[in-house]
C-alpha cells in the first residue's frame, strides 16, 4: 500500500518533539492519523514531561507510538479506550530494562518534585520480548496508575 503523507509533520510540539514523531506509524503508514486541535494540545502537555525526561536523562527520547486515530488504533489492536486516542499517551522506545527503569524513576521523581499528576506509567512487554515505557497524562482525572503489563 502507498504511504499517506501526513501534513505538518515537522510542526514542533515542544523544543525537541514534533507532530510527526507523535503521528507516525511504522506498521500502518497507509492509515490516516491526523489529530484534532484538542489532541495536539494534549500532546503538547505530554511533551513538557518528555522534555523534563530528556533533560534529566541527557539524551534524546525516541517515540514508538503517540497519537492514534480510531482507525489506526483498531488496525494495531489498541485498547478501545486508549489514552493514545486523545493524544494523552506515548510509548517510549528503550534499549533495555535498565534504561526503561531509569526513565520510570526520573518521571516518578519529577512527579514528587513538581507535585503534578500523571495517568499511567506502564512497563510493557509483548510476546516477542520487546519492552517499552507507556506514559500518559490527561487534562483531568489522572489516576497515577503504575503497572507491569505483559501483552
Amino acid at each position: 500500500m502507498e504511504q499517506i503523507v501526513q501534513l505538518n509533520s515537522g510542526a514542533k510540539l515542544s523544543p525537541h518533539f514534533t507532530l510527526g514523531e507523535f503521528t507516525r506509524s511504522g506498521s500502518h503508514p497507509e492509515v490516516y492519523n491526523i489529530p484534532s486541535h484538542e489532541a495536539i494540545a494534549n500532546m503538547m502537555r505530554l511533551c513538557t514531561w518528555l522534555e523534563e525526561l530528556r533533560a534529566r536523562y541527557n539524551a534524546p527520547i525516541r517515540i514508538n507510538s503517540g497519537y492514534r486515530s480510531p482507525q489506526l488504533n483498531r488496525a494495531i489492536g489498541g485498547a478501545p479506550n486508549s489514552n493514545h486516542l486523545t493524544g494523552c499517551a506515548v510509548d517510549i522506545r528503550v534499549e533495555n530494562m535498565e534504561q526503561l527503569l531509569r526513565y520510570a524513576v526520573i518521571l516518578l521523581d519529577y512527579v514528587d518534585e513538581s507535585h503534578q499528576v500523571f495517568d499511567e506509567l506502564l512497563i510493557e512487554r509483548n510476546h516477542y520480548g520487546a519492552i517499552w515505557l507507556h506514559f500518559a497524562v490527561r487534562p483531568a482525572g489522572n489516576r497515577r496508575k503504575v503497572r507491569l503489563i505483559q501483552t
